[in-house]
């Protein structure tokens, strides 16, 4: 499965919810928006130590341990980055659940939050 193809899954999720073809008790509901939220904040903190390895420090003077040290850094931040992805990803989730409940403004909270993790992505 690819980062696109669950976005597509995710999106056609929540058009259904939109429709009112899929339907869920707000509690339910709520249960299932806190699981993936605490995906989202599992992840944050994820992506929040891999960046904070990315920049390590004492591989030694050697050219060699140098190359080893930005090798290291690099497969960090490009971990840290593909993340977003996947916190994006929750952040849908729990709207999408919202959303077939009814629940237009926690829905409209967790949108919010998805942006938030794309904009991260976005060159500046």
């Amino acid at each position: 499965m690819t980062i696109e193809t669950s976005r597509a899954d995710i999106a056609r999720f929540k058009q259904e919810a939109q429709a009112g073809t899929v339907k869920f008790d707000p509690d339910a509901a709520r249960r299932c928006a806190e699981m993936y939220d605490h995906q989202a904040d599992r992840l944050i903190y994820l992506q929040q130590r891999l960046e904070s390895v990315a920049d390590l420090q004492g591989f030694g003077g050697f050219v060699s341990s140098q190359q080893l040290q930005a090798g290291f850094g690099h497969k960090a931040r490009d971990a840290a980055e593909l993340l977003d992805h996947y916190i994006e990803a929750a952040y849908r989730m729990k709207e999408a659940f919202l959303i077939s409940a009814g629940l237009y403004e926690e829905a409209d909270a967790a949108n919010a939050a998805a942006l938030r993790a794309v904009e991260t992505r976005l060159p500046r």
